[in-house]
């Protein structure tokens, strides 16, 4: 298997520990190797920076493409929004040699200055081109079979497609293909591509009442297909139907319906403990789901 950069960015290392776990074991026990590397600055702040100046905000971002050139590394995102975010500023780099002009002379003011070889990858991009669903079906020892699991693509894995360039912008189904390679069944429900406004939950902190409906439209949608859990590509998505559930139980409307990522059920399919994949650390009670699987 080949060796990644691994950028955990800022969500999945601090408010979804247990999704960064599961994500170094998985790939642990799929021989995947994943460098560790202390010098990548956030994404996110560079997208803010865009609407003072677009050029030092886009140089914030493509500075983490320079430290994997430099180690002659693809990077490995764990998150959907970092994905996007690094392969916009990828594709804009590449197809437009005055803006690569610009953000290289504000690079060179830290000893940067990007190539054109960067590579972005994502958890669920590494799983389909670099393992293959024929790899991961020869690693499932305990298929999850009578398990519904409901795909939330969420919006950055494969939008705008010009960026991403991973899946169908309008019926993408490669998360559907990874999740039926565990034995679960695919729930198809209406707002399976929907977003979810989680990126940092800035639109809660803008309109709570908004952001919850959203959640509750999407809850609604899963749990109405019979879905025993939400299975996301990003820890955002996690965070905000984990926090919209616990807001709207408040409301008095309760769906226990357990929020994970999709290397999650590939672990459990592949015999891992739950602890070992930081279940226990969920805000929604994955015991439930666990039960299922063990019946």
């Amino acid at each position: 298997m080949r060796e990644y950069a691994l950028y955990t960015g800022c969500v999945a290392s601090t408010r979804e520990i247990g999704y960064e776990m599961s994500v170094r074991r998985v790939m642990e026990a799929l021989g995947v190797e994943l460098r560790q590397v202390d010098d990548f600055n956030c994404c996110m702040p560079a997208c803010l920076v865009h609407s003072v100046d677009y050029t030092r905000g886009l140089a914030l971002t493509s500075r983490n493409l320079c430290i994997a050139e430099e180690l002659g590394l693809p990077l490995f995102t764990l998150c959907s929004s970092c994905f996007g975010n690094l392969s916009r500023a990828k594709h804009l780099l590449d197809e437009y040699p005055d803006i690569r002009r610009d953000v290289n002379e504000i690079l060179s003011e830290v000893g940067k200055g990007y190539k054109g070889e960067a590579q972005v990858e994502h958890v669920v991009t590494v799983l389909h081109k670099d393992v293959t669903l024929d790899g991961l079906r020869g690693r499932i020892t305990e298929p999850l079979r009578g398990i519904k699991a409901a795909p939330f693509y969420g919006c950055h894995i494969f939008l705008p497609q010009k960026y991403a360039g991973f899946d169908d912008p309008e019926f993408p189904g490669k998360l559907d293909a990874l999740i039926g390679v565990t034995g679960a069944q695919n729930v198809d429900y209406h707002e399976k591509t929907s977003c979810c406004i989680g990126c940092g939950s800035f639109f809660g902190e803008v309109s709570e009442g908004a952001s919850v409906l959203l959640a509750e439209t999407i809850l609604d949608s899963a749990k109405g297909g019979g879905a025993d859990c939400i299975v996301t590509t990003c820890p955002f998505c996690i965070m905000q139907l984990e926090l919209g559930q616990l807001r709207l139980r408040e409301k008095g409307k309760d769906y226990d319906l357990p929020v994970i990522h999709y290397v999650d059920l590939l672990g459990l399919s592949m015999g891992m403990e739950p602890e070992e994949l930081g279940l226990d650390l969920r805000r929604i009670d994955t015991e439930p789901l666990l039960e299922r699987i063990r019946r």
